[in-house]
């Protein structure tokens, strides 16, 4: 079996998820040949399939997108399909390019990890494909262009966001039905999801709710208290983790935001004054802090998680479904209510029972972090039933990797007859 992983390329989540299912695929399948495409983060990721002994192809321009911005605030053709959706995830080039891929390799299945791209690229080359997503349609179509404007943004046109949001549907549901497997790590909610593409992939047979797709280590035991101090110089205090990095529409949000972390620890020092601030950016940082602990990404994070006293992070659905498995006292924190791809997860997490604040000020942060740190309990009380509705039975890793075998297999014995004639 041959395998040729395409995540989209907006970040580290898609390919962490692609990067858990080859792990399980490795497992169940240990003659299979698996390949990967990273258009994101290459440098960092490469070694982590390697070790896999996945075959790693990288685009020669890796993109940022944690640190640029990638809207305007004039919403419309020109700002939003040309200049963001052409450049990620419904690119001719990067489709183009998929075929050249698809072409050299060969694959016997194409897993699609978000990446239109992807899908449209192995239903032209003739290859079965499997598409593994966290949205239940493009963004835009689970919210409406109140909720555009009630962001702050300029739609000079309602009508064209209107024709954008109807294309953008039509275009996923064909992609839906097309593939072989729609696999989803994201639990339905009706009132969100009601008319989606993934929600009539589920009714139809071919869409599957698999549950959290991430690594093993998500639920293993975390490494000794000492060597996490050690490791990120703690000392034994009692420490949050808060995070800002990922897709960002808007940089001066994620800006804004670590101003307003900061301020909020201080106020926390007032009656907590060993505490830590552990403070994930995907960035290099310059500044020096009292108490505050700068990282960029941290790939191994599940043991910084399980011995914090609390997580405040964004609500990136990869980091949601680890978060889940780690049953961390987590709260969701969307930095701009502009941030218009995230609101989506913030209305299902808020509907879910999680603690969630969107553009906090310092006050509102330092109010979660004062419960945390106050009524540990009660904090990680919520968030442990909330997560139970995210991961009820743990891995959906290793449903994903027996659902793309089972498509190889079918794909496989319906070539057979066609060839013995």
């Amino acid at each position: 079996m041959k395998v040729l992983h395409l995540p989209a390329e907006t970040g580290t989540g898609h390919n962490m998820r692609a990067l858990a299912v080859a792990a399980k695929l490795r497992t169940l399948f240990p003659g299979s040949e698996q390949h990967v495409h990273l258009g994101s983060k290459g440098p960092l990721f490469t070694p982590m399939f390697e070790e896999l002994g996945v075959h790693v192809h990288t685009a020669s321009e890796q993109r940022d997108h944690a640190n640029t911005s990638q809207l305007t605030r004039s919403f419309d053709w020109s700002s939003y399909v040309t200049g963001y959706l052409d450049r990620t995830f419904i690119s001719g080039d990067r489709m183009l390019a998929a075929v050249a891929l698809i072409g050299s390799i060969r694959p016997d299945v194409v897993v699609s990890d978000f990446n239109v791209a992807a899908c449209l690229a192995a239903e032209v080359s003739g290859v079965p494909y499997v598409l593994v997503t966290e949205r239940y349609d493009f963004t835009l179509g689970q919210i409406s262009n109140a909720t555009l404007l009630e962001a702050g943004f300029v739609l000079d046109d309602p009508e064209e966001i209107d024709a954008i949001r109807t294309s953008l549907t039509t275009l996923f549901t064909w992609v839906t039905r097309r593939a072989r497997a729609v696999l989803t790590d994201k639990p339905s909610v009706p009132e969100l999801d009601r008319g989606t593409p993934v929600l009539e992939a589920i009714a139809a047979g071919n869409g599957h709710v698999v549950g959290p797709i991430v690594r093993d280590e998500c639920a293993a035991d975390p490494a000794p208290r000492a060597e996490i101090d050690a490791r990120f110089g703690l000392h034994g205090a009692e420490y949050a983790v808060v995070g800002f990095g990922g897709t960002t529409m808007f940089t001066e949000n994620k800006e804004r935001l670590l101003r307003e972390y900061l301020t909020a620890f201080e106020k926390l020092r007032t009656d907590h004054p060993s505490a830590r601030l552990v403070v994930i950016g995907r960035q290099t940082f310059t500044e020096e802090v009292d108490g505050v602990v700068f990282l960029d990404y941290v790939s191994d994070w599940h043991s910084l998680v399980k011995h914090a006293k609390a997580v405040l992070s964004p609500p990136g659905w990869l980091s949601v479904t680890e978060l889940a498995v780690m049953d961390a006292p987590v709260a969701y924190v969307l930095s701009g209510r502009d941030e218009y791809h995230e609101r989506e997860a913030m209305t299902r997490l808020d509907h879910l029972g999680y603690t969630t604040a969107t553009e906090p000020d310092a006050d509102t942060l330092f109010a979660i972090l004062r419960t945390a740190f106050d009524e540990p309990e009660t904090f990680r009380g919520r968030a442990a039933e909330a997560s139970r509705a995210i991961a009820p039975t743990g891995n959906g890793a290793e449903a994903a990797a027996k659902l793309i075998g089972q498509v190889v297999a079918e794909a496989a014995a319906n070539r057979e007859p066609a060839e013995a004639h």
